[in-house]
Order: structure tokens, then sequence, then C-alpha cells
């Protein structure tokens, strides 16, 4: 697929990071992909639990921004919702192997250099992924 972004940039070290934003929902394969991972624990015990509990609930797929609360890393990752009459707390974990956290549209990134906050820029960035 391909996806729009933009190029943040922390304005004290001078760090960028290119961003996708406003990337769709994911098709029901992928969907059906991550309804399996959960499955097998991929996410954590808690979301494999809830799923096998109610296996009707659907699944959906979105890419998002995370962000490391431990090493900073920002990375586009696909952020799994699970539709389940209990909460599913779906567990994404850094390679550093701490939690990541969601970055909601209008949220404050840090710089993964330095901690400063990032500022979104005017230029434009397209990505590819496969």
């Amino acid at each position: 697929g391909m996806g729009k972004g933009y190029v943040y940039r922390c304005p004290k070290c001078g760090h960028e990071e290119e961003l996708l934003s406003g990337v769709g929902f994911m098709s029901p394969v992928e969907a059906d992909m991550e309804r399996e991972s959960i499955l097998t624990g991929i996410y954590g015990p808690k979301a494999q639990a809830a799923l096998v509990a109610h296996p009707e609930a659907p699944v959906s797929v979105q890419r998002a921004m995370y962000q490391c609360g431990a090493c900073g890393k920002l990375e586009s990752r696909l952020a799994v919702t699970v539709k389940a009459p209990v909460r599913v707390p779906i567990l994404q974990r850094c390679d550093c192997g701490a939690t990541m956290h969601r970055i909601r549209s209008g949220k404050d990134m840090v710089c993964p250099a330095c901690r400063d906050p990032l500022k979104k820029t005017d230029i434009v960035a397209v990505s590819l992924w496969d």
C-alpha cells in the first residue's frame, strides 16, 4: 500500500522522522491474520483469553503511530481493535522489550534522540510498505 504522511522535526537537535498519517482501515485478510496472532498469544495472555472467550468478536486493524516509553522509538504499527464485551488490551512491544503506546492524532510525540517535543513540518512524505 501507499500512505501519505509528514516529516516531523525536532527544533532542538534537528532529528527528523517521516510519519504516516490518515491511513485508513486495512483489508479483512490482515484482520484475519491479526486474529490468529492474538490467538497464538503474540499480544499477551489477556487479549488471547478474551478472544478465546468471545470468538465471535470482530477484529479490526488500522495503521497507527506508536512510541516506546523507554527508548523513544517511533514506529508505524498495526493497531488492533477487538470489539468484545470485555476490554481486550493489545500489547505492542518495542524491539527493546518495553511497551509502546499509541500516539493519538494531535498528541505530542517526543524526539527519540533528545526527548524534546517534535514539531510537524509542512514537508509531505509519501511512504510505501508491502
